[in-house]
């Protein structure tokens, strides 16, 4: 051990274990280790420790003794430097409180300690999110930045606009504030006007954005795959260029030219939900898997309630018509009436779906109840939950066309009670209970774009 972490380092770490150390101490917290990597192996030995306290939630009632006997008995062994000196600290209550965070919060920011700091101008902000999908920490990121990771997923929001998602392991170099550099991992892009020309270089080949959503994955042999979902990408590998519409897909290698593939998009499902704005889900409701947007329109799933996004970057330029505008219940202390929010031509806002489409045709008689929750990554503005509402808002919102009647959710039923939809105080989480016949029963809920 090159150099002994100070007292103060240390009671950092402590407050990190028992989630109470504040953002910017935890930012802090991770310059400082960048500063001194010597500290990184007496840090990780802890967060091991941590990492075993994973099944905080076990159900056995022992569980808890059992583990702080384990590290009782770590703290006594003569080779366990960092432990020991944790020892006359670490007390049982700050054991069993710690768990949570220690397992989540500490094993999540572990993937950090690994980045490459550089001296460059910032260009985007990276987010880390942990097991649940929460955002825990962000920071600034620089141009010729290195960013490596073993596990975990992280967003980089770039000055420009641009939103990338990516899946560790992962090895990329931020090349500039248009563009960078994947030399492993999987990844998810969405450009909006100010973002076009948008460059990801492979070691293979590179996509330039021309509007549009899309993937791109490196693996360990260095063969690339890229997917449009939306708008149109530029792949060139030398003076070979092709131009990928929405649906496309194609692959690149060593060996090989730029090479068309069946569009398969399904293993970029983590890094697309994140990169549109899907913190978590629970309980019925599911992130849709990623697909071009017609597609996503008429999507049908018998056995959840599907989170679809719609349009992104919307203008506000239009009063918006919504029964849901403020934190609360419907029906409940949220009457459903109609509501109008005025245009604020300054703002840009995007949509989604929150939809049980059945598969074919069921039985009338037939319900089921779904019961679930959704967090989104940026403030909701307003919900709109009956028919009505949510046909004013198709020609705004919808990213496909919807084939049928328009549906909604039944705020009166004659055999069962009534759905129901719930925005958090923070308008960050939106809760449901729909009670499905064999109809469609949707709503679309509205967020502000940063």
């Amino acid at each position: 051990m090159n150099q002994e972490m100070p007292d103060s380092v240390m009671e950092m770490l402590e407050e990190l274990l028992d989630g109470s150390l504040p953002q910017e101490d935890r930012t802090r917290f991770v310059e400082l280790l960048h500063e001194h990597p010597e500290w990184l192996e007496e840090v990780s030995s802890q967060l091991a420790i941590s990492g075993a306290l994973s099944h905080w939630a076990h159900p056995d009632p022992g569980f808890v003794d059992l583990t702080w006997s384990h590290v009782s008995k770590l703290s006594g062994e003569d080779d366990q430097d960092f432990v020991r000196q944790f020892r006359m600290r670490l007390v049982k209550r700050r054991v069993v409180r710690g768990l949570a965070a220690a397992a989540v919060l500490g094993l999540a920011l572990l993937p950090w300690f690994w980045i490459r700091p550089s001296n460059g101008a910032n260009v985007a902000e990276l987010s880390l999110t942990d097991a649940e999908g929460g955002i825990v920490s962000t920071r600034h990121v620089s141009a010729g930045e290195r960013l490596k990771a073993d596990a975990g997923l992280m967003r980089l929001s770039f000055r420009n606009g641009a939103v990338v998602a990516i899946e560790a392991p992962l090895d990329l170099m931020i090349e500039s504030g248009s563009g960078l550099n994947l030399k492993r991992g999987r990844l998810n892009a969405w450009c909006p006007e100010s973002a076009h020309g948008f460059v990801v270089k492979t070691a293979t080949a590179q996509a330039t954005d021309l509007g549009t959503s899309f993937g791109v994955s490196v693996g360990d042999g260095g063969r690339s795959e890229f997917v449009v979902l939306d708008g149109l990408v530029e792949v060139s590998k030398g003076d070979e260029k092709i131009r990928l519409g929405e649906g496309a897909a194609l692959t690149a290698d060593h060996a090989q030219g730029l090479k068309s593939v069946e569009f398969d998009a399904t293993g970029f499902s983590k890094t697309w939900s994140l990169m549109q704005g899907i913190l978590s889900t629970r309980g019925a409701l599911v992130a849709a898997k990623p697909d071009t947007p017609e597609k996503l329109a008429q999507l049908e799933n018998d056995q959840h309630v599907l989170v679809v996004p719609e349009k992104r970057d919307v203008a506000f330029d239009r009063p918006i018509r919504a029964d849901v505008i403020r934190p609360g219940m419907l029906p409940g202390d949220i009457d459903g009436g109609p509501h109008v929010i005025p245009a604020n031509p300054g703002k840009r806002l995007s949509a989604f779906q929150l939809r049980y489409n059945p598969v074919g045709t069921i039985p009338e008689e037939q319900f089921l109840r779904f019961e679930g929750e959704v967090t989104l990554d940026r403030p909701i503005l307003a919900i709109q939950c009956q028919s009505g509402f949510l046909l004013g808002g198709e020609d705004m919102f919808a990213s496909g066309h919807w084939q049928g009647d328009m549906p909604g959710i039944e705020l009166t039923q004659i055999h069962n009670p009534p759905d129901n939809v719930v925005l958090s105080p923070d308008r960050r989480t939106v809760k449901i209970v729909f009670y499905a016949g064999r109809y469609t029963d949707a709503i679309r809920v509205i967020v502000e774009d940063n």
